[in-house]
C-alpha cells in the first residue's frame, strides 16, 4: 500500500498515510483542528470535511473524489437523519485511497475564529508590576550616620510615601557607586509585590 499525501486547509498541515486511513485519524496525527465528540462513530456530525478537487501543483498532487472510498453506511445514515451539505463527508468514516486536499470548514473546527460585528471601546487600566521613582537622597552626614540603603529608604518614604521596602542583594553592591555618580540623585525601579 503506497502512502498518500493528505493536505488539510486552512491550516496547511500535511502528511503521508496508508490506504484506508480515516481522515479524522490523519487529522489527529497532524494536529489539525477537527471537532469530534462521538468518538468516530458517525453520530455527532461535527467532523465534517470537504474534498477540494483539482490539480495542486504546489503540493504535486491531483485531488479527486475517487481518491476517497465511497460513502459508508454511517455516513448514509447520518445524511438521511440530519443531512450533509453537498460535497461534505464525515472525516471519521471517510478513508484514503489516494492523495487529497481536504478543507476543514469553520463549523468543524474546535477553536473557531470569532468575528466581532461591532467594535467596542474599553478603558484599560494599566497597573505595571515595576514602577520607576526619581529621588534625591540626602548626602552623608557624620552627625547622622545612616547607610546608603537607609538614606534611600528615607528619601522614598518622604518623597513618595513608600514604606516597608526590601532591597535586592544586587542593589547593595551598586548603590554606593550609583549615589556618588548621580550626586545623590537617582531613578530607581521598585517591584510591586502584589
Amino acid at each position: 500500500m503506497n502512502p498518500h499525501l493528505v493536505v488539510f486547509t486552512p491550516s496547511g498541515k500535511r502528511g503521508t498515510f496508508a490506504t484506508g486511513t480515516s481522515l479524522l485519524d490523519a487529522a489527529r496525527t497532524l494536529g489539525v483542528d477537527i471537532d469530534s465528540v462521538c468518538g468516530g462513530r458517525g453520530i455527532c456530525g461535527r467532523c465534517q470535511i470537504t474534498l477540494s478537487e483539482g490539480e495542486f501543483p504546489k503540493f504535486g498532487i491531483e485531488s479527486k473524489a475517487e481518491h476517497l472510498i465511497p460513502f459508508t453506511e454511517p455516513e448514509k445514515r447520518y445524511h438521511e437523519r440530519r443531512g450533509l451539505k453537498e460535497g461534505r463527508r464525515l472525516s471519521c468514516h471517510c478513508k484514503l485511497g489516494g492523495s487529497v486536499v481536504i478543507d476543514v470548514p469553520p463549523e468543524s473546527q474546535v477553536h473557531r475564529q470569532v468575528v466581532r460585528k461591532a467594535a467596542t471601546s474599553r478603558t484599560l487600566e494599566l497597573d505595571p508590576i515595576v514602577h520607576l521613582y526619581y529621588v534625591e537622597v540626602a548626602e552623608m552626614d557624620m552627625y547622622r550616620p545612616n547607610s546608603d540603603l537607609r538614606r534611600l529608604k528615607i528619601a522614598l518614604r518622604e518623597q513618595w510615601q513608600l514604606t516597608n521596602l526590601q532591597a535586592d542583594a544586587h542593589l547593595l553592591t551598586v548603590l554606593q557607586k550609583t549615589l556618588r555618580e548621580g550626586n545623590c540623585k537617582v531613578t530607581i525601579a521598585i517591584h510591586d509585590n502584589k
